[in-house]
């Protein structure tokens, strides 16, 4: 209905109470707020399903019923959320939320929802199984910090290859985000409501990584599950499964995972039946795949299936800038927001210090640091200077000569931190007359922890 028509028959009395009718007969709860968040209307199955008269609260916010609305938001993004398993209810819900826009200005939003029928709710519960195993993306666009120009494009293109069904590649140096590529590209996708499954093919067999990933029947070899075991493939249908570190995988079983990708579908180990699967793969790898094609380290028609779409992302080395926007992020989400303010003209320098530093772990490496950093700004026994602390930072650095596979810089790093720790628990002990609860709550950690601690450092 086209809406002038509509606005014509709004004013007409009949057709309001037929919308009334319409909106109480459905077996669907409807509630409406306006651009402020107010409770506009809420439908009778609404309130039958809440067990709250919602009308008895017209005009007051949303967020007396609900802390941190999830349709509050959708004000805020304007974002359409469909087919979302809503679990605060006394019993399971399918929610749908739209915004409501006038000229391109939003307005109002509403949620449309409905009971959970019991067919699916199998389906459901296995999908809460694997949320509590962790199968879920938890990173977004948003928590992917970059002011540099060339991250910015390949953050627009990650937005746009999410929208795609195809393959992606994200290839990188160790410890430059390609997970969280991965987790944001499944969050912005048509999947995110679905499951995201990781598995990392490093130093795995070729046997282990087809009963992980394909499955495998009962009593299917020796040692095997009772009842068999359903794999990530199958875990992740109708969501993505992202294939990390995948230069790594065995040339034997690169044919099968082809095979997988090519047919969308699989057959468990000891099983002759074949399961059809929906799932968005995303591979990630710190390797050249061309040169590792060439070395014949990996099969060249699953490069090419595998490089449809394409993320290079960049070292920190080449992103200077985001240094600082990097560090005060990672500081916050570490609990460690008082030092960042207490010291944030010291940081600062610290910061700009390091500038010109290589990073040969990146971002990784970044957060080592600035763990190091904090323990030393904060102790204040021994009064680290600034360059104190940029010496001991930059000491992470790696250099060519090795003992036992880890580098002597390194070594020296491990010990010292070790011995920051070792001397600021001992001084609390001193001050709390030996009081080990005392010790451990300003420590921030359990009294068992601290025991395994005084064990370690032979206080």
């Amino acid at each position: 209905m086209e809406k002038n028509m509509f606005d014509k028959l709004w004013n007409n009395h009949l057709f309001k109470q037929a919308m009334y009718v319409l909106f109480e007969s459905f077996y669907n709860g409807f509630l409406l707020i306006d651009k402020d968040g107010k409770i506009v209307f809420a439908n009778k199955w609404y309130e039958e399903f809440i067990d709250i008269n919602a009308n008895d609260h017209i005009g007051e916010s949303i967020e007396i019923f609900f802390k941190n609305s999830l349709l509050k938001k959708t004000l805020e993004t304007g974002i359409v959320d469909r087919n979302v398993y809503d679990l605060r209810f006394k019993r399971p819900a399918l929610m749908n939320r739209f915004p409501i826009k006038e000229n391109g200005v939003i307005i109002g939003a509403i949620s449309a929802f409905r009971e959970i029928e019991e067919v699916e709710k199998p389906a459901i519960e296995m999908r809460l199984q694997m949320a509590k195993k962790g199968f879920q993306a938890k990173y977004h666009f948003d928590d992917i910090i970059t002011q540099n120009p060339n991250m910015l494009k390949i953050k627009e293109l990650a937005k746009i290859y999410a929208n795609k069904s195809s393959t992606i590649l994200i290839t990188g140096e160790s410890g430059t985000g390609k997970e969280l590529f991965a987790q944001s590209i499944h969050n912005y996708s048509k999947r995110k409501n679905m499951p995201f499954v990781a598995i990392n093919c490093t130093t795995l067999t070729e046997t282990i990584l087809e009963s992980e990933l394909f499955g495998y029947a009962d009593s299917s070899f020796t040692g095997a599950k009772k009842g068999g075991k359903i794999g990530l493939f199958q875990l992740a249908h109708n969501g993505t499964i992202f294939l990390d570190e995948i230069g790594d995988m065995p040339l034997s079983f690169q044919s099968k995972l082809l095979r997988v990708i090519q047919e969308k579908q699989i057959r468990p180990v000891g099983s002759d039946t074949i399961i059809p699967i929906d799932v968005r793969v995303i591979a990630a790898t710190n390797k050249n795949l061309r040169e590792e094609v060439t070395k014949e380290n990996f099969r060249l028609d699953l490069y090419y299936r595998l490089n449809v779409l394409r993320l290079d992302l960049l070292p920190l080395r080449e992103r200077p800038e985001d240094i600082f926007g990097l560090s005060e992020s990672i500081m916050y989400k570490k609990n460690l927001k008082h030092t960042y303010i207490k010291h944030s003209n010291k940081i600062k320098k610290i910061l700009s210090s390091l500038l010109d530093y290589k990073f040969p772990g990146n971002i990784r490496e970044l957060e080592n640091m600035l763990e190091r950093m904090e323990l030393m700004l904060e102790n204040d026994i021994y009064s680290y200077s600034i360059e104190d602390i940029i010496c001991n930072l930059k000491e992470s650095e790696p250099k060519e000569i090795k003992t036992n596979n880890i580098t002597i810089q390194e070594q020296k790093v491990s010990n010292r931190i070790d011995d920051i720790k070792k001397n600021i628990i001992a001084e609390k002990l001193i001050k709390n007359n030996g009081d080990k609860v005392t010790t451990a709550a300003e420590l921030g950690i359990s009294v068992s922890t601290l025991y395994r601690k005084l064990k370690k450092y032979n206080i």
